[in-house]
């Protein structure tokens, strides 16, 4: 998280999120698990090594098999969430690490066939971004692909804000830093870091979130199966609240 925000990040209990993904609100817990599904879905079976970045309480991988993923390695820069990480969901062959800044996630050893960024960018500056994406591109193999999703402005994300603000315990009002589009995502990366065209080349965007997580309620299992009615590297409807974008390394 960026080390110019006002959010005092420490502040947020430990396992705070991974406590919703597992029982929390029902539209909440929906959000988080179909978001990690959807980015699963990204991830070619050719991956199986796999580097999380902005891990926080290792909920994510801790829903990965070992199976498909052999190496499976999170990092954040809260140590008190990487801790959590450990004693709950690690393992021989997954491990959380913590990372003062971004500059330093080039001390991370190995590279990786897949590097994950999920909600991470919006919570660093123009400069963080870069240093990340600089990094992160020296961690990723050759032909290996980077996911990451981030808010999207041009949907109904930023009432969705402003209630989660005035009804969670924790406000996302200082947070977001750095806000994106479905519209905007590409021009904005290429003009924020050079490895974007050069050493990393977009292969599709698309948007999730449009409408599933807000019929849990109702279902979980209905609201999974309406957020997986569609391929989601078909689907092109730009007004979902999630961007979610597949990078691949050529060089």
């Amino acid at each position: 998280m960026s080390e110019n925000s006002d959010f005092n990040y420490d502040a947020i209990p430990e396992g705070y999120y991974d406590r919703i993904a597992r029982g929390g609100n029902s539209v909440r817990r929906a959000w988080h698990l179909q978001k990690f599904e959807r980015v699963l879905d990204c991830i070619p079976d050719s991956c199986k090594s796999i580097l999380d970045v902005g891990c926080f309480a290792g909920t994510f991988l801790s829903e990965l098999s070992p199976v498909r993923f052999p190496v499976q390695v999170g990092v954040d820069v809260l140590p008190k969430q990487v801790e959590y990480a450990n004693a709950h969901y690690g393992s021989e062959f997954r491990k959380f690490v913590y990372v003062p800044s971004v500059a330093e996630l080039g001390e991370v050893p190995g590279s990786f066939d897949c590097i994950t960024l999920i909600e991470v960018i919006e919570h660093l500056t123009v400069n963080e971004i870069r240093t990340l994406l600089e990094r992160l591109c020296d961690k990723l193999n050759v032909g290996g692909k980077l996911v990451l999703s981030t808010p999207n402005y041009t949907s109904s994300w930023p009432v969705l804000e402003v209630l989660v603000n005035h009804l969670s315990t924790v406000s996302y009002e200082e947070q977001h830093l750095t806000k994106f589009n479905y519209f905007n995502v590409e021009k904005r990366l290429r003009e924020i870091s050079p490895v974007i065209g050069k050493r990393l080349r977009v292969d599709f965007k698309t948007t999730t979130h449009f409408v599933s997580p807000f019929i849990a309620p109702l279902s979980l299992e209905l609201s999974r199966s309406v957020s997986r009615l569609y391929p989601h590297n078909k689907w092109h409807f730009p007004f979902g609240n999630l961007v979610l974008v597949r990078l691949e390394r050529i060089s």
